[in-house]
């Protein structure tokens, strides 16, 4: 059986929100990726202040377009997502955040679930 490490981000990193290139909303896009498995689980963006609150916290949280403000991932159901590991492209304009999901799995673990039928 495989050991998991449980420890969570540090919330240190090597570069500051100021040094991104953002998109025209002045958000960055950020892909999740599953620790253990590597499962990409979905595709989103921060804004400053979810990128704030994800390196105090350790919980990964994101911007939601719906609601218009930051959001912890999965907190509404008690399956947190907590980063394990950031990732930051040679553009500087999007993030692989790295997770350690915790509390009930559902049938759709990853938000990229429709198969596109072969054309």
């Amino acid at each position: 059986m495989k050991h998991i490490d449980a420890r969570i981000y540090s919330g240190r990193t090597n570069f500051e929100w100021k040094d991104l290139k953002l998109n025209p909303e002045g958000l960055l896009p950020v892909i999740v990726q599953d620790y253990i498995d590597r499962t990409v689980l979905l595709y989103t963006h921060m804004n400053e202040d979810a990128w704030n609150k994800t390196l105090s916290t350790g919980l990964f949280t994101y911007f939601s377009h719906t609601h218009n403000r930051s959001v912890v991932k999965g907190k509404k159901y008690g399956n947190c997502q907590y980063v394990r590991e950031i990732f930051l492209n040679a553009d500087k304009n999007a993030l692989l955040v790295k997770v350690y999901r915790t509390g009930p799995k559902d049938d759709k673990k990853s938000c990229f679930f429709n198969e596109i039928e072969e054309i």
